[in-house]
């Protein structure tokens, strides 16, 4: 009995107060709100690249009381896609429906634009690709600049199949010719010119240059 009696006013309060905020939720009048969230990709295998075209965002249009609709936000809201199903390279659709959204009670989906989210998984590849040394243009009159060497000669990189294949060679950051030393090997970053594609350990070479001046 007593657990009732004791501090009864401030329990009172916690009643009324809750009974407030259910009648306010209660008589809020409907809306309908369009918001674009992000997609998360979840349990990728580690042997496999998401595809670059997969979507990283979906538009969604929802109805709810007005003050749930404020909690529909990118930074609140997304799109959970779960991969584990996944475990070679293959393709899948998912349909955009209110089971992998994390929507705030009272509030429901709608439609999606778009309604489905095609992805398709991508074998890794690691390759070597050559280096070739770039150059600030135009270079100093009456000399003539060749490579005696580049240490590594390649470097490995990995990345989406697709995109791996398509790579060629990797180059160097340009070397302005008139800031460096050109009696010391020189060392410099290599340039990715795909970023969905990464270097597999260190990105920079060694060069050795050859200069030979002309009349």
């Amino acid at each position: 009995m007593r657990l009732l009696t004791d501090n009864w006013v401030a329990k009172i309060m916690s009643v009324l107060i809750a009974l407030l905020l259910w009648i306010a939720l209660v008589d809020e009048p409907e809306m309908i709100e369009t918001v674009t969230v992000p997609v998360e990709y979840r349990n990728l295998a580690s042997v496999l690249y998401l595809s670059p075209d997969a979507p990283n965002r979906v538009q969604l249009q929802v109805r709810g009381p007005r003050g749930r609709l404020n909690d529909v936000s990118p930074e609140r809201t997304n799109i959970v896609l779960d991969l584990a199903a996944m475990q070679t390279a293959s393709a899948r659709t998912f349909a955009v429906q209110e089971g992998i959204i994390n929507l705030p009670s009272n509030v429901t989906l709608m439609r999606a634009m778009p309604s489905q989210v095609r992805v398709k998984l991508e074998r890794k590849l690691y390759k070597y690709l050559p280096v070739t040394v770039a150059f600030e243009v135009p270079l100093p009159p009456n000399l003539r600049v060749s490579v005696s060497s580049v240490t590594p000669a390649s470097i490995q990189v990995v990345g989406p199949e697709s995109r791996v294949e398509l790579a060629t060679s990797l180059s160097t950051e340009p070397i302005i010719l008139t800031d460096v030393n050109l009696s010391k090997p020189i060392r410099v970053s290599v340039l990715l010119g795909d970023a969905e594609l990464s270097i597999v350990g260190s990105a920079q070479v060694t060069v050795k240059l050859q200069t030979v001046q002309q009349p």
